[in-house]
C-alpha cells in the first residue's frame, strides 16, 4: 500500500474493492461455506450502513475465483425447497495463503487508522 497522499482512500487507504476481497477471505474463514446473500448480511451486520455494491461483490467472488482464492460449487440455496440455485464459496488453501499475507499488511494500516480516528475524536469530541 503506498502512503501517497490520495483523498479517495483516505480511510484505511485501500479501495472498496479491496476491503471487500480481505473481508471475504475472512468470513470464509469462520464461516464456511456462504453464498452472496451470506456475504452481504455480514458486511451489513460490520458496517450497519455500508455493503459492497452487487456488482463489486460478485465481481470481486469471480476474480477470487479465477484466481484460485475461492472455489464455488453451485448448489441450492436450500435442499428442502430445490428451488434456487446459487453458488456456495469456500477458501482454497491458497486463499488461505494469501489472507495470512494480507492479514500481516492491512494490520499497519488498521492500526495507523485507528490512531488517526482516536486522536480526531480525543480532539474534536472532547
Amino acid at each position: 500500500m503506498s502512503h501517497k497522499n490520495n483523498p479517495k482512500r483516505f480511510a484505511l487507504n485501500m479501495s472498496a474493492a479491496q476491503f471487500t476481497k480481505f473481508y471475504i477471505m475472512h468470513l470464509l474463514q469462520v464461516h464456511q461455506p456462504m453464498i452472496s446473500e451470506h456475504f452481504k448480511g455480514k458486511f451489513k451486520a460490520l458496517t450497519k450502513n455500508w455493503i459492497p455494491a452487487p456488482s463489486t461483490l460478485l465481481d470481486t467472488l469471480h476474480e477470487m475465483t479465477e484466481e484460485g482464492l475461492l472455489y464455488r460449487k453451485e448448489d441450492y440455496k436450500s435442499h428442502d425447497k430445490k428451488r434456487q440455485k446459487v453458488y456456495w464459496y469456500y477458501l482454497t488453501d491458497q486463499g488461505k495463503e494469501e489472507f495470512d499475507v494480507l492479514k500481516k499488511k492491512y494490520k499497519i494500516l488498521f492500526e495507523e487508522q485507528l490512531q488517526v480516528l482516536n486522536q480526531i475524536m480525543k480532539d474534536v469530541y472532547k
